[in-house]
Order: C-alpha cells, then sequence, then structure tokens
C-alpha cells in the first residue's frame, strides 16, 4: 500500500500559511498526557507515526490541497501565475495572506485551463488583442483600443445611479469580448479571506480564455479601476498579481491606461481642487468629484497626483485618510449585515462572483456534455454536489 509522504504533510501546511499550533487546532488534534497536539502533528511530518485516512482528509480540507497530493515523491512546484507586481511590503507583510493567495492563483489557474479546453474544443478563434501591444505603444493608443474593442461608454459609466451597478455595466462590456472577470477573495468561506493589502487585482493573459480577477473585499468604487488596469496587462500580454500603487513601469503603465479610460487627462487638467486649502476642504473635494465619476477618492487623487497637481506628503496624508474611511465603512457594512434578515442565497452570491460569461460557458459545457460535473467544479471553485444548483436553479 502507498503511504503519505512526510514531505508533503509539511509542505502543504506550510503552503497554507499554518503554523505547527495552528495546523493542530484545525486538524482536531488534542494534548493527551504523553503527547501534545503539536507532538502528534510533528510525528506524522516527520514519518514517526503514518496519517490514517481520517486525517489525511481533514488535512486536505485544512489545507485546501486534493488528497491525492500527499502520495506525490515531491512537492509540486508552483504553477505559473506570471509576475508578482506587488510592492515588497504587500509580499511580506501577510503570511497567511500570501498562502491564500498562492493557493487562489492555483485553483484560477486550473480553472482557466479547462476553459480553455473547451473552447478550444469548439474551435473558437483566438483573440487578437492579447499581447497585441507593449509599453512602447503608448498609453493613449491602448486605452482607445481598449475602449473601442468592449465598446466602453464614459458617458453610460457615469450615469449610473450606484457606483456597482457603473460596475456591472464595465463588467458587462468587458466579459462581451470573452474576458472572464470574477470577484474573489477566499478560497471558499471567510475564514479564508485575502484583504486587498495582500492583493487588489491579478491577469491571466491566455488569447483563448483571458482571465481577470479582483479582490472583492475591496471597495466597490475601487473595483472598475482594478478591472481595467488588468484589462491592460491582458493588451500587454503580462500575466500577475498587482497591488495597491506599485512604483513600476509595467504598473504604472496599466494604471496610467486605466485613468486616461476612466478619467481623462483633459478633465484632470481642468478638476477644479484648492490644494491651497486646508486638508479636510481637499480631501472633501477630491471624495465630492470621485463620487460624481462613479470612481473611487483613492484612484482620482492618484492620479492627479501622477499628474503633479499637488506633493508627495499631501498624497501620504490623503491615502492614510482614504484608507481610515474605507475601513470605517466596511466596519458599517459588517454591522449591517449582523443585523439585516436573510439575504441573497449562496448561489447567488457565488454566480455573481464567477461572473455571467463564466457561469454561462459552464452552463452550456455541462449541457452539451463537453464538461463534466466534476470538472465543472473546477472551474466553478465549488463541490461537484454544487454544480448543478449552480447552474440549473430551476431543477432545484
Amino acid at each position: 500500500m502507498i503511504a503519505a509522504n512526510p514531505e508533503i504533510l509539511k509542505w502543504a501546511r506550510e503552503t497554507a500559511g499554518l503554523n505547527l499550533d495552528e495546523a493542530a487546532k484545525k486538524l482536531g488534534f488534542r494534548d493527551s498526557k504523553k503527547r501534545t497536539a503539536i507532538e502528534k502533528l510533528e510525528s506524522l511530518e516527520s514519518g514517526l507515526d503514518p496519517p490514517t485516512n481520517a486525517q489525511l482528509n481533514k488535512m486536505a480540507k485544512a489545507y485546501f490541497q486534493p488528497p491525492m497530493v500527499f502520495y506525490l515523491n515531491e512537492p509540486p512546484h508552483r504553477g505559473d501565475r506570471g509576475e508578482d507586481f506587488r510592492t515588497p511590503a504587500q509580499k511580506k507583510g501577510d503570511k497567511k495572506g500570501n498562502a491564500r493567495l498562492n493557493l487562489l492563483m492555483r485553483d484560477i489557474k486550473a480553472a482557466q485551463n479547462l476553459v480553455v479546453e473547451v473552447l478550444m474544443e469548439e474551435n473558437l478563434e483566438r483573440l487578437p488583442f492579447v499581447n497585441s501591444a507593449t509599453i512602447s505603444t503608448g498609453v493613449e493608443h491602448v486605452a482607445n483600443d481598449i475602449v473601442d474593442t468592449i465598446d466602453f461608454d464614459l458617458e453610460a459609466f457615469r450615469m449610473k445611479r450606484r457606483v456597482r451597478d457603473a460596475f456591472t455595466y464595465l463588467r458587462q462590456q468587458i466579459e462581451r469580448r470573452r474576458i472572464y472577470v470574477m470577484l474573489r477573495s477566499d478560497l471558499g468561506s471567510h475564514h479564508t479571506t485575502i484583504p486587498p493589502e495582500v492583493f487588489r487585482g491579478a491577469a491571466f493573459a491566455d488569447d483563448m480564455a483571458p482571465f481577470v480577477v479582483i479582490n472583492g473585499q475591496d471597495a466597490v468604487s475601487a473595483l472598475s479601476f482594478t478591472a481595467l488596469h488588468e484589462v491592460a496587462h491582458l493588451w500587454l500580454g503580462k500575466s500577475g498579481v498587482s497591488g495597491l500603487w506599485v512604483d513600476r513601469q509595467i504598473e504604472r503603465f496599466c494604471d496610467r491606461v486605466a485613468g486616461q479610460i476612466l478619467f481623462p487627462p483633459n478633465e484632470r487638467a481642468i478638476l477644479e481642487i484648492d490644494f491651497a486649502s486646508g486638508f479636510d476642504k481637499v480631501f472633501n473635494q477630491i471624495t465630492e468629484a470621485a463620487d460624481k465619476m462613479n470612481l473611487s477618492s483613492s484612484m482620482v487623487s492618484y492620479n492627479l497626483w501622477l499628474d503633479g497637481r499637488y506633493d508627495q506628503e499631501l498624497w501620504t496624508r490623503l491615502q492614510r485618510r482614504i484608507a481610515d474611511e474605507r475601513a470605517r465603512r466596511a466596519k458599517q457594512e459588517r454591522e449591517r449585515r449582523k443585523t439585516s434578515n436573510g439575504g441573497p442565497s449562496y448561489y447567488t452570491v457565488k454566480r455573481h462572483q464567477l461572473g455571467n460569461a463564466l457561469v454561462d460557458l459552464a452552463r452550456y459545457a455541462v449541457s452539451a456534455n463537453v464538461l463534466t460535473p466534476s470538472k465543472a467544479a473546477v472551474v466553478l471553485g465549488v463541490a461537484p454536489r454544487s454544480v448543478y444548483p449552480m447552474l440549473f436553479p430551476e431543477l432545484s
């Protein structure tokens, strides 16, 4: 009988961002007269004691790994998710968040691979805009090409009554060009949430099935800018994980492209902000302007700073104030949810996170027997038993 590899047990725990004490608690190990819970786990990872099937199943769930991974001869190589465009602080800061991010990117890459198989089976044409530009192409040219390709109407975007509706409109336009836009921020439960400080978005550049991933924990007003930033990555053919305002050439270029589309330079130049007035007044003026455009205060202030409208010191103060306001509103929203009655169902929330384009494709592929329910579960990020309720609610 093939035995589980102790080296893999340790690798899987560390990949999940858990230390021995945290893992022992998640696995339900308890102290006994002879050994502590940690010592029991150490004995499994050192190979002194073989794990039971029940323990392996618990590890698979706690570490977000398929059970078969524990029988490999060596730890699997990390999947190619492209470049890491985050700041050093974002890469280093949150150990659990980074471990969960690695697992999330692995799952999304697996989903993308299956979607590519489906689309190739259908003999669909490759998308010409993926990897169609370079930085030397220029911000304005790339921005205009994106606008034309997705048929984006800035006036229609700004006419939406709520910022959430504006993002929905933009997302629909992007998805119509076979770009799959997902809102993901955890590994399936709120216990595994990855904050925006760890990652804001990611792009998986593939000319058959390009994926854009946006951290759903970010402020709603920030989602549109992130979406277009990641779309710009697709035009450059640059897969990778993005953070908050990174001073690198590719990230700055993608920021500029998104800004060109949502907050054009001619409008930035004539926006009246009295930077000589007090800090509170400047903050309020920027917030008011952002609200009118269905944008985030952070995005508006960032683009004005890039244009040299004010200095680094004020930029730092504004970002700190904006972050505090975002945290305050997030707390209010959590409190509201605690006191509210009911809410959308699990499947409704999940469909929204996945996006109409991906859900519709999975529904077709399952109906046409192109995807098995087990493979559809990988694409959708749900358990196999949830595939039919997710895709065919009318049959439930």
